[in-house]
């Protein structure tokens, strides 16, 4: 198999540059930047065997430092929110009302990290590295993301290491639209062995009630077209849903039939956020034009989000000294 890497420089400030790395296999390339550890695209073939980005991808480096759609880069210490930006007796930066979105205004995704590239007979990758004094989050936690390529599947390793007690709950948070923007993310089928999703307030914060899906809109074991969805929800999804903690296999799988992609991904986490953009923010510039409704569907595998609150559902405390990792597998196919 042949690999291929390449290295430039984009426009960040006027101290520091984005460095972006390209790397491809004979199946996949990946575009990925050292702020926020961001995969900037993901080219895959079509059924006929055009090579695409698949991904949401912000067109002008320059105002990454205030990305509010958080296109493809890894949200942490913790994605999601905290209600009333505390948990305990730790006061966390306030960024969305009076919650913590995703960590706050400094958190991984709007710092530069460190990175090492690897290959070996099969396999591709690059090592982001980062220890984090910044985002407020309790700590310095040493954290570290991995993409690794091998034939057509992309796998995202996320670990964290703290000498202070603390919490984790990283996510990687790319949007894709398999038709490589030729049209919206309506024409795409979703579907996900989740039994529960997660019952919210008017601010996106968990009730502390778990809805079973049965006979509702958000039951998406079979697949469903996001049309379909839509015409249930017209506010569309941001929501999480649950896997089942004994399932054989945490599975989500999207396909769109124009082009014959498929993303069949798995995971280990807890939950997978899902949110269909069907009311983004419009500031970003995507692909050549400002962002839209329904342009890309946003997958984010984490624990349920605001944990700190609900200790009932799970745990995202990291142990001093105790380091916590999660696996996450993205295999892309054409038919």
């Amino acid at each position: 198999m042949t690999f291929t890497i390449s290295e430039e420089n984009l426009p960040f400030n006027a101290d520091r540059s984005i460095r972006q790395i390209t790397l491809s296999n004979e199946q996949l390339t990946i575009v990925v930047h050292d702020f926020g550890a961001r995969v900037h695209k993901i080219l895959t073939p079509d059924k006929n065997g055009t090579f695409e980005n698949i991904l949401l991808s912000k067109d002008n480096s320059e105002s990454y430092a205030n990305d509010g759609g958080y296109y493809g880069v890894i949200c942490g210490p913790v994605a999601g929110r905290i209600a009333g930006a505390t948990y305990g007796s730790v006061r966390l930066e306030a960024n969305e009302g009076k919650n913590s979105l995703h960590s706050g205004s400094r958190g991984w995704e709007r710092q530069f990290w460190d990175y090492e590239m690897f290959q070996d007979e099969h396999s591709i990758g690059i090592t982001f590295s980062l220890t984090d004094g910044q985002s407020g989050i309790p700590g310095s936690i040493e954290a570290t993301v991995t993409y690794k390529l091998t034939d057509n599947k992309l796998e995202v390793f996320l670990t964290g290491l703290s000498g202070t007690d603390t919490i984790f709950n990283p996510a990687w948070h790319p949007y894709f639209n398999l038709s490589a923007g030729r049209s919206t993310t309506e024409n795409h089928r979703l579907q996900v062995n989740t039994d529960f999703v997660v019952e919210t307030n008017s601010e996106n914060i968990p009730t502390g009630r778990l809805l079973n899906v049965d006979d509702t809109s958000y039951d998406l074991r079979e697949s469903a077209s996001i049309k379909d969805i839509l015409a249930k929800n017209p506010t569309g999804f941001d929501d999480c849903f649950i896997f089942d903690k004994v399932a054989a296999e945490k599975k989500l799988v999207l396909y769109e039939p124009t082009s014959g992609r498929q993303l069949t991904a798995t995971t280990d986490r807890q939950a997978v956020v899902i949110y269909t953009a069907t009311n983004p923010e419009t500031q970003s510039m995507i692909d050549g034009s400002p962002m839209s409704a329904n342009r890309g569907i946003a997958i984010e595998f984490q624990e349920i989000p605001d944990l700190v609150h609900h200790p009932e559902w799970g745990d995202i405390t990291l142990p001093a000294g105790q380091k916590k990792s999660y696996h996450s597998t993205f295999v892309f196919t054409a038919e």
